[in-house]
């Protein structure tokens, strides 16, 4: 062999050498790339699940406060015919109170 053939095989060796280097390199990395990818996804399934839990938890909210705002208008309801049923209209309370003053 002559040396130019032997310098020329040495540095295609050293190339050869930095390459697969520089792909195992990558490869590492694509793995944990990979596995990056697979931590965001649990978490965007975690995240999907509390959206919907909170989803529910919402419209269960929602329904319990209109019930409760139909029992609340139902109770106002009654204590207004209850106080026109004794005579207790604002009006006519300021009425007895202004004649209490002697106006």
């Amino acid at each position: 062999m002559s040396p130019i053939t032997l310098v020329l095989e040495g540095a295609l060796a050293l190339l050869l050498a930095a390459c697969l280097f520089y792909c195992w390199r990558l490869d590492r990395k694509l793995s944990a790339l990979r596995a990056g990818q697979d931590g965001i996804r649990d978490a965007a399934r975690e995240l999907l699940e509390s959206v919907a839990s909170a989803e529910t938890a919402v419209r269960t909210m929602r329904q319990t406060a209109h019930e409760a705002g139909r029992d609340l208008q139902g109770r106002i309801d009654t204590a207004r015919a209850l106080s026109e049923k004794l005579g207790l209209g604002v009006g006519k309370v300021r009425s007895a109170a202004d004649i209490g003053r002697g106006r």
